[in-house]
């Protein structure tokens, strides 16, 4: 809801947003959820992106997403590119790749970030691992929404309580 919430401030007609998630898909909670939530508001172009090793074996719980290992492609003309950690503690050591090369391929710099749209979003849900899957200069970069991302999980989390302790049982 967080990540549906910092986009819709700047982008509230979801379905023109061209959307990438890229990063660890397989053992991602947001990134699910991000698939579901975009999707149900009326996104039509979600991208999903990594390694083979971390991309889900079927895209049943990603409705309407598309999958793909070629970053580039999958961030061109991106309104939006949600970067995600790599889970270490989720995978075997076999699956690990080497960080440089990880970033080399997967990791969002500022010439990947020309690729998407010129006022494409930033988002991450951190903790971020600066350097492999996205460079410092686009997390801290004007496009990031990063902070904004922190500041609407806060209120998404009072909204939720709130709404859990007032409603009757």
């Amino acid at each position: 809801m967080l990540d549906a919430l910092t986009i819709r401030q700047r982008r509230p007609d979801f379905g023109n947003l061209r959307v990438t998630i890229c990063g660890d898909i397989r053992h991602s909670r947001v990134a699910r959820s991000d698939a579901q939530a975009l999707h149900a508001l009326g996104a039509r172009d979600i991208r999903l992106c990594a390694p083979r090793a971390m991309l889900p074996d079927a895209l049943d719980d990603f409705p309407g997403c598309t999958a793909s290992e070629d970053f580039d492609a999958a961030i061109e003309n991106a309104d939006v590119v949600v970067m995600l950690r790599i889970q270490k503690e989720r995978m075997a050591d076999a699956q690990l790749p080497d960080a440089s090369d990880y970033h080399a391929r997967y990791g969002l710099d500022a010439r990947r970030l020309a690729l998407a749209a010129e006022d494409c979003q930033v988002l991450h849900p951190g903790p971020i691992n600066r350097g492999v899957e996205i460079a410092p200069e686009v997390a801290d970069g004007p496009q990031s929404r990063i902070l904004d991302q922190v500041a609407n999980g806060v209120a998404v989390r009072m909204a939720v309580l709130a709404e859990l302790l007032t409603t009757p049982a």
